[in-house]
């Protein structure tokens, strides 16, 4: 699974031959409306982001709450992770999640200053320090049985982990607007981009096919692309995006979620749809699986028929 948080303007993109083009004028396919009515499958206090793994299980980060909601795929509740604190397996405003394969679950334990790792079966297996912890050497993940012993926490602010097809995990740190990144091995590297490439407002982040990995700039509206050793290639869209929000891949195409729109971005075709989104909050998050779609508000999770 493979997600992060370009534009809702008139303009559009063209990849073509590795080259990123912003075209003006009417989007290649026809803008289609959302159902007046989507039945809603769950409620929440500060939702602020939504995966879903292989299975069609969904996933909820309830900063409201401090927890990790578990729903099967017609909103039954399976579990609930976490709970306010500093322990392990408890959260601080958990602002992302990453179910992986199916068998492992990231979470982006924000005010905590670090990521959280669960087994399937919602188990805490261990913790990751973003930023500095007040002991020497880099973060590491720090292995405890069960939810007993210290807190590992680090002065970093995770907003957003993905762990790619090669087991690295990718983490957003809004507080030193950067990316970090650590290997299937355990080393870790700080992804310093060049000078056109530095972030201003990192908001949501996401790896996609061809070792892409995208991360959506509120500061600078636009999202910019890396190779997965952090070498900036080039912003993917232009233009006013004051509303951005998320962003996911599904099916290798990159759905990029605005408040009020969705655009879904082709790597050879550009921009290949475009939905308008009519709820009475603005989303904050999309997932997608089979033939249906799950909307994310701050405060509701949704449920439609896939666009066609």
């Amino acid at each position: 699974m493979l997600r992060i948080r370009v534009f809702c303007t008139g303009l559009g993109l063209l990849l073509l031959g590795g080259a990123v083009g912003v075209w003006g004028g009417s989007p290649p396919a026809q803008a289609q409306g959302l159902d007046r009515a989507p039945p809603v499958l769950a409620q929440f206090e500060e939702a602020r982001a939504l995966a879903v793994d292989p299975r069609g299980r969904l996933y909820v980060a309830d900063a409201g709450r401090d927890v990790v909601s578990i729903y099967e795929s017609d909103g039954t509740r399976r579990d609930v992770l976490g709970g306010a604190g500093t322990q392990p397996g408890a959260f601080d405003t958990p602002s992302d999640v990453d179910p992986t394969n199916g068998q492992l679950l990231l979470v982006a334990d924000t005010q905590n200053g670090r990521i959280q790792r669960f087994s399937e079966e919602g188990q805490y297996l261990e913790s990751l320090p973003v930023g500095r912890t007040g002991r020497r050497g880099r973060g590491e993940w720090t292995f405890q049985e069960g939810r007993r012993g210290p807190s590992v926490q680090g002065d970093g602010r995770p907003i957003g982990v993905v762990q790619d097809d090669e087991g690295a995990v990718f983490v957003l740190d809004a507080q030193g607007r950067r990316v970090l990144k650590w290997s299937d091995l355990g080393r870790s590297e700080a992804l310093v981009p060049g000078r056109d490439g530095r972030l201003q407002d990192p908001v949501a982040m996401a790896v996609g096919s061809g070792r892409r990995l995208y991360v959506a700039d509120a500061g600078q509206d636009a999202v910019l692309a890396y190779d997965t050793f952090g070498t900036f290639r080039r912003r993917v869209a232009g233009g006013s995006l004051p509303t951005l929000q998320a962003l996911t891949v599904h099916r290798g195409q990159l759905w990029i979620v605005c408040a009020r729109r969705v655009l879904v971005w082709d790597r050879t075709e550009g921009v290949v749809a475009e939905h308008t989104v009519e709820l009475s909050e603005p989303l904050v998050d999309v997932a997608v699986h089979g033939d249906r779609v799950y909307l994310l508000t701050e405060t509701r999770l949704l449920r439609r028929a896939a666009w066609e």
